[in-house]
This record gives C-alpha cells, structure tokens and sequence, in this order.
C-alpha cells in the first residue's frame, strides 16, 4: 500500500485499460507470435531432458529405441514437432547448427553455454559420438522421447501427494495396468515385484520404461 501511495498523482488517477493501450500488428500476428513461443518453449523444455540422459552412441538397439518411440507419435504431434523444426532451421538448408539452436532457445529465455549446446546436439543422434547437426529425423526422436518422459513423469508426479518423488509400487502398477485395460484385455500386472508397498523412484522408472540411461 505504501509503493501504491508513493506513486505520481496522475498515475493513479488515469489506469490504463486495454482499449487504450496500441498494438502494432493484428491480432493474426499477435497470435501466430504465442504459438510460435509455446512451439519453441517446448522444444527448450524437450533439449533439457536429453541433457539428462546418456546415450549408447554407436548402439544399434539405441538408435531402433528413438525410432520405435517416434513411431507411437500421433499424426498431430508429427505435425507438430515438424513446425518446430522449421522454425529452428533458420536457413532451411535441412540441419539445425549449433548457431540456430542457440538463437531459438535464446528467443524463449533458455540461455546456454555452447559447449552445452554442442552437448544437445551430439546427444540427438546416438549412431554416432561428435554429432555438431541435428537433422529432421534426429530431431523427431529427440521430442518424441522427452515427449513420453513428460507424459509419465506427469502422471506418476499427479499421484505423488506429497511430492516426495516416490510412489508404491502397487500405485504405479494399478495406473498403468488401468491404462493398459482401455486398449487390452490383459489382466497382468506389469510391475513383478514381491512387495507392492515399495517405494520405487519414479522419475528412474520412467526413463527405464524408455530405455534411457540417466546421469
């Protein structure tokens, strides 16, 4: 209250409203702007989680793994991370550089070293150790991983009350068979282990259900 009285007479006696308030550009523009932001947010957020990881290089089964997972992406998020790719590719030559990666996490506040960003790049595309590109199809893997590590860690942390970042075993196993039973008949369960009042870390758990090892 006292930084509000402190505040120059005029100040206080003209708010501003929004139709007082001018806006260069319509609102086609204004909102193709947001959605390029949240495209690239998520981009920055998918970058983040692979830093996390540490891949195989030269593993056969590491790169089918990226494969396999963008394989279960719907036809709407395919679409999606495309766009995002577009937009990273500056010069649209069909390789994300370590340049345009910095500039189009930049845009959104993602401030990172270049040694850090080579690290995002080389760690696209597990087939080989050194990677300074990234291209469409390691892109597509790189989102579709985060894009499923999100997802669990979403679920496991919403029945995670007292975020401690652990749940029981019995709690894991009774979401993901209750997943499970909207497209199968199957009626195992899916965690086997002897006690079902284990705490099991379930950040680990989801980068083991990809096959991701994790620093």
């Amino acid at each position: 209250d006292d930084e509000i009285a402190d505040l120059p007479a005029d100040v206080l006696s003209k708010p501003k409203v929004v139709s007082d308030v001018n806006v260069n550009g319509n609102q086609d523009m204004i909102v193709a702007l947001l959605m390029r932001f949240k495209l690239l947010r998520h981009a920055s957020r998918c970058f983040e989680y692979i830093m996390g990881t540490q891949p195989k290089f030269g593993n056969p089964g590491e790169v089918g793994r990226r494969t396999l997972l963008v394989s279960k992406l719907s036809p709407l998020q395919r679409e999606e991370f495309r766009n995002v790719y577009e937009l990273i590719d500056n010069d649209n030559d069909g390789l994300v550089s370590v340049l345009e990666l910095k500039r189009a996490l930049e845009s959104v506040g993602t401030e990172r070293s270049d040694e850090e960003i080579f690290d995002m790049i080389n760690k696209a595309n597990p087939a080989i150790d050194g990677n300074t590109e990234i291209s469409e199809a390691d892109f597509m893997g790189v989102m579709a991983e985060a894009e499923f590590y999100y997802l669990f860690m979403e679920t496991f942390s919403s029945l995670d009350k007292n975020n401690i970042g652990f749940l029981k075993a019995s709690d894991l196993d009774q979401v993901l068979c209750g997943m499970r039973d909207l497209v199968s008949n199957d009626r195992k369960s899916i965690i086997d282990v002897d006690d079902q009042d284990m705490l099991i870390n379930y950040e680990q758990f989801a980068k083991m259900l990809l096959g991701a090892d994790a620093y």
